[in-house]
């Protein structure tokens, strides 16, 4: 019953909130936090021991793929063909950064002796994670070949998207599965319930409207997560001040719906 007092109480604030965010106070004064939020976070879990901090840069270049995506969907909504050559060959580019990336990653990998033993589970992810990226490159390398050429071709854009998806589905999975037993839960539900989420569609694709929507669910999860962090649980050594900082930029936030 406490509990959920609680957590009835640190929801409050956004349950009554009568504003929504106009397009350009996101832009110009809230997404420069929100993208500041996703720093802080990332950087919290490097201090977890044996977390491999080379993924954080794949995250960061996996990410600049979302405009691409949309481009591609809009450009050729249905096949591949040359209408969609400059952005075929910017996601080529991409991929082949991001490549080097994760192969650095793989090359990093090794079973910890330590208490925080690293997660086979990840492991066996970012292995997954490399091979549909080799797969998505070669599936652009290949059509990109036969526009050069002006060969036709019936290569759906729906399945490099879905490759492409599911490349952020699989390295997101990851960076949890690396995350210590003891607080793997607390940090699934936060990143799955609000980092994800702010990541997809507020900081990449600025849709503040998905903000205003949902608020209240956002609020939830970072006050959960810094109740559960600091006040259940033993706060994981060095991510005090990264949790403060967390909740006082998301407080901050808050007060442009009050």
């Amino acid at each position: 019953m406490r509990y959920i007092l609680i957590l009835l109480f640190i929801i409050s604030p956004a349950t009554y909130a009568q504003r929504n965010l106009d397009p350009e106070s996101f832009r110009v004064k809230v997404r420069p936090i929100l993208n500041g939020i996703l720093g802080d976070f990332y950087q919290m879990m490097t201090l977890f021991p044996d977390f491999p901090k080379e993924i954080i840069p794949l995250i960061q270049e996996l990410d600049t793929l979302t405009l691409d995506k949309e481009t591609l969907r809009t450009t050729c909504p249905r096949v591949l063909n040359y209408k969609c050559k400059d952005t075929v060959k910017k996601l080529r580019v991409k991929l082949a950064t991001i490549r080097a990336l994760s192969l650095k990653l793989m090359g990093q990998q090794k079973i910890s002796s330590s208490l925080y033993l690293n997660s086979l589970s990840g492991i066996r992810l970012v292995s997954q994670f490399d091979y549909e990226l080799e797969e998505a490159k070669g599936y652009l390398d290949n059509s990109s070949f036969m526009m050069t050429a002006q060969i036709p071709q019936k290569r759906e854009t729906y399945f490099i998207i879905k490759e492409l998806d599911e490349l952020n589905t699989l390295l997101s999975l990851a960076v949890v599965e690396f995350i210590p037993f003891m607080y793997r839960e607390d940090f699934r539900q936060f990143f799955f319930n609000f980092v994800y989420p702010v990541q997809l569609q507020i900081s990449k694709n600025m849709n503040y409207e998905f903000l205003n929507r949902n608020v209240n669910s956002l609020n939830f999860a970072v006050n959960l997560l810094n109740m559960n962090l600091t006040k259940r649980k033993k706060t994981p050594e060095g991510m005090g001040s990264y949790l403060s900082v967390i909740h006082n930029r998301w407080n901050s936030i808050l007060r442009y719906y009050f």
